[in-house]
């Protein structure tokens, strides 16, 4: 089932759930503890997407996508995005593909699944020749049915009411990502709450 045919747009969805829980209130609960301003927004947009009945694996990669490119901005988080580079599209480069080309070590590739991404193997190893520090790739999943238990070594994402051991809650990703750049010396752009 298509966004469309579900009669539902994840984008529209996530961004009237942003100004019904207000924005400014948002940007400062993500300025420190992201993680419950975020856990806010997806328990919203799936509640919307569930009444709606199109909890279908395309949206909520469509969701995901648009939660991810929306958190990255206004946390201020350096980032290339939906790169194409040697046949591939690396969906998130944190903090840019030049770093990721002198110091892989430094750089952070976030991986978008594609709906029932049965090929999440296949571009997991396709992403590898480009990050070759395979703890520096990072996989985001928007359902729980995406088999990810022959990945090794990846930090695997999902929605939070999906995220069971050895899977992320969605909601810690700033929170990981602000970690990841602390830890690499990468000072991220600062919040004017």
């Amino acid at each position: 089932m298509s966004d469309s045919s579900a009669g539902i747009d994840a984008k529209a969805l996530l961004y009237s759930v942003l100004e019904r829980l207000g924005r400014d209130n948002l940007r400062m609960e993500m300025a420190g503890d992201s993680r419950g301003a975020i856990s806010r927004v997806l328990r919203s947009c799936m509640d919307g997407l569930r009444g709606s009945g199109a909890s279908d694996a395309g949206t909520l990669q469509t969701l995901v996508t648009a939660l991810m490119h929306y958190l990255l901005t206004e946390c201020m988080i350096q980032s290339e995005r939906k790169i194409a580079l040697d046949g591939e599209v690396l969906d998130i480069v944190i903090p840019s593909m030049r770093m990721l080309r002198v110091n892989p070590d430094g750089a952070l590739v976030i991986l978008i699944a594609r709906g029932d991404d049965g090929l999440l193997a296949h571009r997991l190893e396709r992403v590898y020749t480009l990050q070759p520090e395979r703890r520096n790739v990072w996989a985001v999943l928007g359902t729980g049915g995406v088999d990810y238990s022959s990945v090794d070594g990846v930090r695997i994402y999902l929605p939070d009411e999906y995220a069971y051991p050895p899977a992320r809650p969605l909601s810690s990703i700033i929170e990981d990502i602000r970690g990841f750049m602390d830890s690499k010396g990468i000072r991220p752009f600062k919040i004017v709450a």
